[in-house]
């Protein structure tokens, strides 16, 4: 889990969410620790003094709530907001900011800023920000993809052509993630999301051509910048011309697990004379089938079983 400040946090939504500094700029270094016990959604909230949230969001009705209390109460309120130390306070849609939320914010160096946007549109944003990079992830060899629509991870021992098979895919309308190294984060119980390290965006490593700038010679469209994982595609080196016959029926499938979420995987066979990005794209269109509730091998043995209870009849 990489650490997250309350400076990530407003460099990465300051544009999106018109955000400035009010005070506590200061803090702006401070981690943001996710707990086990915590889920994500527990991080930033509208206002709460009973269960603080690590980021406070203070809107309009917040703000009549504080508003309509006495002097006293109020000030108790403000005094017991900062008081809970949390990591980061977001004023919203306030025309006049009271005094004693700022004096308290310096008091206690609690990053303060404000936004010009919805209380909701904030914490909508912010909570999937947090959620994404304070998630399990993992880091696997190979070259992604999005093939025909979904999550492809090609994936096989060094040199045996993932890169050139990703190439004529790609040349093919399909469209590139990444290629090496790619990171998959876990973004829910059963989705597994995968994206480039930013060192190695936009490349492709061919052997007999070197590296090569995917962006540059197709456009914009030939890369996505990240993706759900749908299938996983094992490619293995067959040891006669003539690939062996894993399965008649249902071919390489198996099972594998990524991050706790089982992915279907299909292991292809490399071999003279076979069209990979063509099998590659059938390969999908099945997945596809099968996750729309068809199957193919299930729809021919029912075929063959009422050939031969015909024939018995007869």
């Amino acid at each position: 889990m990489s650490p997250i400040t309350v400076n990530d946090i407003f460099n990465t939504h300051c544009d999106k969410l018109n955000l400035k500094w009010i005070c506590g700029q200061q803090s702006a270094e401070q981690t943001i620790i996710q707990s086990e016990q915590l889920p994500t959604h527990f991080f930033i909230g509208f206002l709460n003094l009973v269960r603080p949230y690590l980021i406070q969001v203070i809107g309009q009705t917040e703000m009549e709530y504080l508003n309509g209390l006495g002097k006293n109460s109020f000030n108790d309120a403000i005094e017991h907001l900062f008081a809970s130390k949390p990591s980061l306070v977001i004023l919203t849609d306030c025309s006049d900011i009271p005094k004693k939320i700022i004096s308290e914010a310096e008091k206690t160096n609690i990053a303060l800023v404000e936004s010009s946007r919805n209380g909701n549109q904030i914490i909508e944003l912010i909570q999937f920000y947090l959620a994404d990079n304070l998630s399990e992830y993992i880091s696997l060899h190979g070259v992604f993809l999005e093939v025909l629509g979904i999550g492809v991870l090609l994936s096989g021992r060094s040199g045996i052509g993932k890169s050139e098979l990703a190439l004529e895919l790609v040349s093919r309308g399909n469209r590139l993630i990444a290629d090496d190294i790619i990171d998959f984060r876990k973004i829910s119980p059963d989705t597994v999301s995968g994206m480039c390290p930013p060192i190695l965006k936009d490349f492709l490593e061919v052997r007999g051509l070197g590296i090569l700038n995917i962006r540059a010679m197709f456009g914009d469209n030939a890369l996505i910048n990240r993706k759900k994982l749908s299938l996983i595609i094992n490619l293995e080196v067959s040891k006669s011309e003539i690939p062996a016959a894993i399965d008649r029926l249902d071919g390489g499938q198996k099972n594998r697990s990524i991050l706790d979420v089982v992915i279907p995987e299909i292991t292809l066979p490399v071999a003279v004379g076979r069209s990979l990005a063509v099998i590659v794209e059938a390969a999908v269109r099945n997945h596809i089938l099968i996750t729309n509730g068809y199957n193919a091998s299930e729809d021919f043995i029912q075929r063959q079983q009422q050939f031969i209870d015909n024939k018995s009849e007869k």
